[in-house]
């Protein structure tokens, strides 16, 4: 399974190490490649960029505050099922204005408050790394 996480807006430094962290331990078990776009500050063209960037036939989970909560186990389950499915999936974070309609399969939310998009990021990056690993029966998740 491949998994693209679409990002808009650039990592700030100070959370360059951690992102590295899960990146790297994310790309044990599945490829992953990570689309920074660049801010614009327009709604509009942010979503235009966006829906240009998902790969075709993947599986899209836009990170919304509004969207569906689920545990890790639940998470876990997801990320097995589309892989079979699909065999890609792509996650969507936008920028400090969100994103407009971009047809996504799932909306997910990954906190009930809004977090800024640098923190989105690392959240949905340990999510993925403690869901493959789940799994894989890694044991990194001990819930």
């Amino acid at each position: 399974m491949k998994i693209t996480l679409i990002v808009v807006g650039k990592l700030k430094s100070q959370f360059k190490e951690i992102d590295d962290f899960f990146q790297k331990r994310i790309k044990i078990y599945s490829p992953l490649e990570v689309i920074e776009l660049k801010e614009r500050n327009d709604l509009e063209l942010e979503t235009e960029s966006i829906i240009k960037s998902i790969p075709t036939n993947s599986f899209v989970i836009a990170l919304r505050e509004t969207g569906k909560s689920m545990d890790s186990l639940a998470f876990a389950k997801l990320l097995s099922e589309k892989s079979v499915s699909h065999g890609s999936i792509c996650f969507v974070i936008g920028g400090a204005y969100g994103f407009g309609d971009i047809k996504e399969d799932l909306a997910l939310s990954i906190a009930p408050w809004t977090l800024p998009h640098q923190l989105a990021r690392i959240n949905i990056l340990e999510q993925i790394y403690r869901g493959l690993s789940i799994n894989s029966g890694s044991g990194y998740h001990h819930g």
